[in-house]
């Protein structure tokens, strides 16, 4: 009988095993798939100097522009938090399904904490000259949210650093 048992629940876990590899291969293509709107309309993003080589990679975008705009929502969401930093600039969290979508150096924020905004509307200005720092993360079940790389998914273009 304990045999019994214990063959069964090694068929279990065996078949489980596949089961979750695909899951998750799944849930990977299923965010390959997404595509975000430029957060700016006319400016474009580089990697930060050597953040991808770092252990984990620090998975960033710096979006730039040459003048002064407005910085767009990446997809429809909900706006999750507004919130003043120390360098006198705003943090602006959207949140779309189990992803995270975090602008970080806004000049003014135009939109308020569970506004729902739809993909390329204005939700801050951007000031010229200032770095506007762009992450993407996925909610994980019993874990810290993991940090996804969003160049190859943002409609804009993305320049590798020297």
């Amino acid at each position: 009988m304990k045999s019994k048992i214990i063959y069964l629940l090694v068929v279990f876990i065996i078949a489980g095993v596949p089961q979750a590899i695909a899951q998750k291969e799944k849930e990977k293509q299923k965010a390959e798939s997404m595509v975000l709107v430029c957060p700016f309309e006319h400016g474009s993003g580089r990697e930060p100097k050597e953040a991808y080589t770092w252990d984990p990679p620090d998975q960033k975008v710096i979006m730039i522009s040459l003048v002064d705009s407005f910085i767009r929502s990446c997809i429809n969401g909900e706006v999750l938090k507004v919130s003043s930093t120390e360098d006198d600039k705003y943090e602006v969290v959207i949140a779309y399904k189990d992803y995270y979508f975090w602008y970080y150096n806004v000049t003014k924020p135009l939109v308020n904490e569970r506004q729902t905004v739809k993909a390329g509307q204005s939700i801050g200005i951007y000031k010229f000259g200032d770095e506007l720092e762009f992450r993407m993360f996925k909610e994980m079940k019993d874990a810290e949210p993991q940090m996804m790389d969003p160049r190859n998914l943002l409609e804009c273009k993305v320049e590798k650093a020297d």
